[in-house]
């Protein structure tokens, strides 16, 4: 078995459903479909058993993403993990366009999707099947000159790669799949694909990274990992990750300003400040000060 698709969900019901569909409506059919209940109370349980095993299901406390996930990969028997959250959606090429770049770059490590945002279901039809064409890299480190992903629903990983990397943070926070990226930094090869889109990012008020708290907790998070030599790579790979890491933190710190949280901010500022001055980010350094005395 080629592929399997992890959904993670929390009282989702409805949008569980669409998700659910455009999975079953995939050209490509060698996967497997494995749910997880979050300790949903919306019915989503009862609904999963009534689909007589079309998907597997298992089922836990409330405990969040990163852990449902991981729960899901225990049972996984696919060569590649590929994951869906549940108010995302994917498009009938999807796996296709996936297992052709894995047949195409020697089955790399790392795969992330491209994006399709909505906030209606009618503006799906604006997305579009093509040619498929990807840049591809030695591993994720090596691509840091940009950003090179969207969420977790981008994320397709070899099996044994996120075993090794030891699978999402079980802590409920924001910014646990950079956490896994960053882990996967020197698995080899990385391939990002630039079309088709591969999946329909769902613009929602339940949009877990609406929830600054989580955020700034999966903030640190990565902070204390890379402090601590959580991340591969040593010294000679350290530029690079933090190159990555500072594109999570430098949003997050200003966010910090917008919401009155200044003490955050100023906390993230100084414990981040040397890496901002050794990769030469002075418009930062010099306009974050500045920013905060406006606000």
């Amino acid at each position: 078995m080629l592929f399997s698709i992890i959904i993670p969900t929390y009282n989702r019901l409805e949008l569980l459903r669409q998700t659910l569909a455009s999975v079953w409506a995939q050209t490509f059919t060698d996967y497997e479909i494995i749910v997880v209940d979050d300790g949903s109370t919306d019915g989503t349980l009862e609904y999963l058993k009534s689909l007589n095993q079309r998907v597997q299901v298992l089922q836990q406390a409330n405990r969040g993403p990163g852990s449902a996930r991981n729960l899901g990969v225990k049972t996984a028997r696919g060569i590649y993990i590929a994951f869906l959250d549940s108010d995302d959606v994917w498009f009938p090429w999807t796996l296709e366009t996936y297992a052709t770049l894995i047949a195409q770059h020697d089955s790399p490590a790392f795969i992330t999707g491209k994006p399709f945002r909505f906030d209606r279901e009618e503006q799906l039809a604006g997305a579009v099947g093509s040619a498929v064409s990807a840049e591809r890299f030695d591993n994720y480190y090596a691509s840091g000159d940009e950003w090179r992903w969207w969420g977790v629903s981008s994320f397709v990983i070899q099996a044994t790669a996120f075993r090794a990397a030891g699978g999402f943070a079980e802590a409920n926070i924001n910014g646990e799949d950079a956490d896994l990226a960053m882990r996967l930094g020197v698995a080899a090869g990385f391939v990002q694909v630039l079309a088709p889109s591969t999946f329909g990012y769902r613009d929602h008020t339940g949009n877990v990274t609406a929830n600054l708290s989580k955020t700034i907790a999966g903030i640190w998070h990565k902070v204390g990992a890379e402090n601590s030599g959580a991340y591969p790579g040593g010294r000679n790979r350290r530029r690079e990750r933090r190159e990555i890491l500072t594109r999570h933190i430098r949003p997050v710190t200003l966010e910090c300003l917008r919401a009155g949280r200044r003490r955050e901010a100023w906390q993230l500022y100084r414990a981040t400040f040397g890496w901002h001055l050794r990769l030469w980010r002075w418009k930062f350094i010099a306009g974050f000060p500045l920013k905060a005395l406006c606000l």
